[in-house]
């Protein structure tokens, strides 16, 4: 095997950061939070919106041969304080399981206690991504004083793999999906 000059060598480095730098840009484009917003509805406020999700070649394999894949979303709110911590107002999360009936050719999707079925993956990670009107405060929680931070979060849980899987994913970033946290400002 021929020595690869100074030059050779340069070029090929640059091209396979290239292509690293390309799958990690790739990997955030995964999980992205499309919109989220509170909105009043009878004594209590819902949370409208949702992420938009594409799964990883190796996420879609694995549901595509039966494997169950379990995301969490997360909801926090709280009121800031200038002498003190932050008073907690809710932290709520709830579990999303989805999964592909091979014999069916669907896609399922458990939701609290609602159970859907999709023909497309597409539709399912739509429903997925969604929040679906989520109720996450009531309006006795919340003050027209005070100005209050909420904050979104949604990712896969691991840990509810089977244990083979679990030490698949915690050495490899292929089964990273985590939008990280998203947060904004409102009054009520």
């Amino acid at each position: 095997m021929p020595a690869l000059s100074r030059r050779e060598f340069l070029k090929l480095s640059c091209a396979t950061l290239a292509v690293a730098c390309a799958g990690n840009l790739r990997a955030e484009e995964w999980l992205s939070l499309k919109q989220s917003e509170l909105i009043a509805r009878g004594e209590s406020y819902v949370l409208s919106g949702g992420y938009s999700l594409q799964l990883a070649p190796t996420l879609a394999e694995a549901l595509r041969k039966g494997i169950t894949l379990t995301f969490v979303q997360v909801f926090e709110a709280e009121r800031p304080r200038d002498y003190w911590f932050a008073e907690d107002i809710a932290v709520l999360k709830r579990s999303l399981r989805l999964s592909y009936n091979a014999l069916l050719r669907q896609y399922q999707l458990q939701r609290g206690g609602a159970h859907l079925e999709f023909d497309t993956e597409a539709e399912a990670l739509g429903a997925l991504g969604d929040f679906a009107d989520w109720p996450v405060l009531e309006r006795k929680q919340l003050n027209r004083k005070h100005l209050y931070q909420a904050r979104v979060r949604m990712y896969l849980d691991t840990s509810q793999l089977a244990k083979p899987l679990q030490l698949n994913a915690f050495a490899s970033s292929r089964w990273d999906m985590d939008s990280g946290w998203r947060e904004w400002s409102f009054k009520p």
